[in-house]
């Protein structure tokens, strides 16, 4: 059955794949984003499809859209490039959210939101610290969170909560800093390969077409009494010296990894919970980290090739 579907941060990594995805299944899609749809790869043959409609629209503001289902991807593009912008981060978290669960409220929608693997758990005397992007991210994700619950709780809307870990795949900005793209580009370029600290630090990361099965498998779960709560992410652990690594040998680069200052507050150890969404979703992921870095580093050296074609002048091109 065709639903009228509305993905907030459409334009975005996740959310692009996650409009492509659903397109192809033949529902209508709203894509809502601030930042133009031409930037987003992912949705270039997508775009010319009569189901997909771009939205261009600041969800820090009202809006209403007749719908059955909505994701709220959205989320502020300077956290990528490590820009600590406090106030747009949390009014986007808080009133972003407060004008989607409106909006779902309005429509009777089912609205999911999609929230961070890292949300911090504050120690009194971490108050006073420095306000760093990822500190930002994870309070203004836990106060969106405690809306979604208090919107089900108190006007019974049907709400669900992703709680996304480390994402990689095609489609990425090529600034973007999260770790597996800068690290890609960065051996494709034949630059240094930076990491924080000792590199033993581990993480998960998970191929963003198996985020956006969960993520579609959650919105089609049967509502509970409270909101569902899900985490999906990878299931192997890899150190992120390895990962760079791994990155080296599959791209043959002649980069060398180059080790700085590690941060303070840094998790040694981030592994996700995927009990619920194996239980309760039958969801696990399905594409190997190699063969992941593989398709990223294509798309990568696709886009790089692209980027300098782009500079070269009438003359270079007509000779």
């Amino acid at each position: 059955m065709q639903k009228r579907i509305v993905v907030l941060g459409g334009v975005g990594f996740i959310g692009s794949h996650l409009c492509r995805r659903l397109v192809e299944e033949g529902h209508e899609l709203f894509a809502v984003d601030i930042r133009d749809v031409t930037n987003a790869p992912v949705l270039r043959e997508v775009r010319r499809n009569t189901s997909f409609h771009y939205i261009h629209h600041n969800i820090n503001h009202p809006f209403g859209i007749r719908c059955d289902e909505i994701y709220n991807l959205a989320a502020p593009s300077v956290v990528h490039y490590k820009k600590a912008l406090p106030v747009e981060t949390l009014r986007l978290y808080m009133l972003g959210s407060l004008h989607a669960l409106d909006a779902a409220r309005n429509e009777r929608a089912r609205l999911l939101f999609g929230s961070t693997g890292s949300l911090c758990r504050h120690q009194p005397s971490a108050c006073s610290a420095p306000i760093t992007t990822a500190r930002v991210v994870s309070d203004g994700k836990c106060a969106a969170e405690a809306l979604h619950r208090a919107y089900h709780a108190e006007f019974g809307v049907d709400t669900r909560i992703a709680r996304i870990y480390n994402t990689y795949g095609s489609g990425a900005d090529l600034m973007d800093q999260r770790v597996v793209m800068k690290l890609v580009v960065a051996a494709l370029q034949n630059r240094e390969l930076v990491i924080e600290g000792s590199g033993e630090q581990q993480r998960t990361f998970c191929w963003v077409g198996d985020v956006v099965d969960g993520l579609i498998r959650l919105m089609a779960a049967s509502p509970t009494s409270t909101p569902r709560v899900v985490n999906f992410g990878g299931d192997r652990a890899i150190s992120i010296r390895a990962l760079a690594e791994l990155i080296l040998s599959l791209t043959g680069s002649r980069s060398r990894i180059v080790h700085v200052e590690g941060r303070t507050e840094e998790v040694r150890r981030r592994l996700p919970d995927l009990t619920a969404a194996a239980d309760e979703l039958g969801w696990r992921p399905h594409t190997s980290i190699e063969e992941g870095l593989k398709q990223t580093i294509r798309y990568v050296e696709h886009a790089l090739g692209q980027r300098s074609a782009s500079y070269l002048s009438w003359v270079e091109i007509n000779n």
